[in-house]
């Protein structure tokens, strides 16, 4: 496994498919660029995720990765905010040191999440790019032992 659900990240975020009746929350989601870059630490280390928040900030903070940040998603103006949901305004949990278990949107791993969410539904990226908006069944099948 790898690294090898983060391969195609950069070409499968931000495509049409998936389309669902929460599609522009999901669309500008900040989960999104966190999967992206997520999947693009996953590649450039061997396969291993970030191993904590500080690592992935300063590697969001590099400059030849702030400047694609800039340009791929320009609503991003802070990665401190990037990383805090403004559903729930809480930090999304996002998996450091270790790739998810289970199967999340688009199949693969689950990178990250809302804590908490909104009206009993919370969103989830998977390696490949895809955010949904799940209930809490759904979520503990995605994500078995989460909090």
């Amino acid at each position: 496994m790898r690294g090898v659900p983060f391969v195609l990240i950069g070409a499968l975020v931000g495509c049409g498919g998936g389309r669902g009746r929460n599609n522009q929350a999901q669309e500008v989601s900040p989960l999104k660029p966190i999967a992206t870059f997520y999947g693009n630490y996953v590649n450039q280390h061997q396969g291993r995720p970030p191993p904590s928040e500080a690592e992935f900030k300063a590697f969001l903070q590099q400059p030849d990765n702030s400047k694609r940040l800039q340009a791929e998603f320009p609503q991003v103006t802070d990665v401190d905010k990037l990383l805090i949901s403004p559903r729930d305004n809480q930090p999304y949990v996002i998996f450091y040191g270790a790739i998810a278990k289970g199967s999340g949107p688009g199949g693969g791993p689950v990178v990250a999440y809302e804590k908490v969410g909104v009206s009993g539904k919370r969103f989830v990226v998977g390696s490949m790019g895809s955010v949904e908006e799940i209930d809490e069944a759904t979520f503990r099948k995605m994500v078995p032992g989460a909090q």
